[in-house]
């Protein structure tokens, strides 16, 4: 499910990029690893390989009398693709738009324009179907003065051509000639030959006006899992799904620290109930005689606010001397000769027990601040 949303919502960016077959025989049982094919794409195509970063996409591979073969689909980008990264998730070829409307006649045995009952594939009402075709196809595609032909043999893309030169057409000499040649190339060809016969289909088309097939290319099993920029960049979609993530834990945090901070004032209005065992190690805690049970019930005094202070006038220091301090909870103090337990919170005199430490308590009265230390 998840990853059918982000295919959902990545966005695919095209650019201009040539494609073509290339063929790699290795021994038996091996496949060449990336480092090893760009070194023998430099060393057939130097040109090639000196204009860009070519990409290696297997399509198909086989054994052959002398070994086995290996077929790629290699695109090379007419144009960087660094600087679609911060808009686009992936970077794909335009022709892969082709490739969208081939696949598409193939599985549903759909309509296109043929070779069958006319003299011309871009004639009204010449059309064929590849409903019995076995998804053995060839496809030419007419792109202005550009020729791009596509062979799926049992329904997988296995070839990829492009051509320049082709002004006149299909009904020119030029574009006979080479379907002629290519025809013969199927019926010899180790792989290919298997298809035959395939069924023809040709059209004109404009790749940049044809973006639900190229969208429908970038959905498909074999275009799903590549990408021109090969370059480990964050993409868009994940960045943005990373960024919600961060902030969906950052609310359950906010939501639990709430919780916790309610469960604490709980726990301090409910002090009354806490049990103090005898000989229970405080540390630095001076006891000198056990403190004496707490009620079950106890009144909780409210502090005055912290912004409304009392008149200095009213603030007077109470005889204060402490005898036993409990450290954090409690102490027993002796005012003007009465003893007594004080929490924080509790008055003495007209000040508010305010914190009590290990060996002294603060009291505030307004703006004021008193601190007692024991034996002082």
């Amino acid at each position: 499910m998840f990853r059918r949303l982000v295919a959902a919502l990545e966005r695919v960016g095209g650019v201009g990029a040539p494609l073509f077959t290339w063929e790699v025989s290795v021994p038996f049982d091996d496949e060449p690893g990336e480092a090893r094919l760009r070194e023998t794409f430099a060393r057939e195509f130097p040109e090639t390989s000196a204009r860009g970063h070519p990409c290696f996409w297997k399509m198909v591979s086989f054994n052959g009398d002398s070994g086995r073969k290996v077929r790629y689909l290699v695109a090379v980008p007419a144009e960087g693709v660094d600087g679609m990264r911060r808009k686009f998730d992936r970077v794909l070829p335009e022709g892969a738009a082709l490739y969208g409307m081939a696949d598409n006649v193939i599985r549903t045995g759909g309509i296109a324009y043929g070779v069958l009952g006319g003299a011309h594939g871009d004639a009204p009402g010449n059309r064929a179907d590849c409903a019995g075709c076995g998804g053995n196809a060839l496809f030419s595609f007419l792109c202005g003065s550009r020729l791009v032909i596509l062979v799926f043999c049992e329904g997988r893309l296995c070839h990829w051509s492009e051509e320049v030169g082709y002004e006149e057409g299909f009904a020119g000499a030029a574009y006979a000639d080479r379907m002629q040649r290519f025809r013969q190339f199927l019926a010899r060809d180790e792989y290919l030959s298997r298809g035959c016969p395939y069924a023809e289909f040709r059209e004109r088309v404009d790749p940049v006006e044809m973006r639900g097939e190229f969208r429908r290319a970038a959905r498909d099993p074999f275009w799903r899992r590549l990408d021109l920029d090969c370059a480990p960049r964050v993409r868009p979609l994940h960045r943005k799904i990373a960024v919600g993530c961060f902030l969906a834990v950052a609310a359950l945090a906010g939501a639990a620290a709430d919780f916790a901070v309610g469960n604490a004032a709980v726990a301090h209005v409910s002090v009354a109930n806490v049990s103090f065992v005898e000989g229970a190690g405080f540390g630095e805690d001076i006891s000198l005689s056990a403190p004496p049970p707490m009620p079950a019930v106890s009144e909780i005094r409210e502090t005055p606010p912290p912004m409304r202070p009392l008149p200095a006038a009213r603030c007077s220091a109470p005889p204060l001397r402490l005898r036993s301090v409990v450290q954090g909870v409690l102490f027993q103090g002796d005012v003007g000769g009465a003893l007594g337990w004080y929490r924080p919170g509790d008055s003495v005199g007209t000040f508010v027990v305010d914190s009590v430490g290990r060996d002294r308590v603060a009291l505030v009265c307004g703006g004021e601040r008193m601190v007692v230390k024991h034996g002082e």
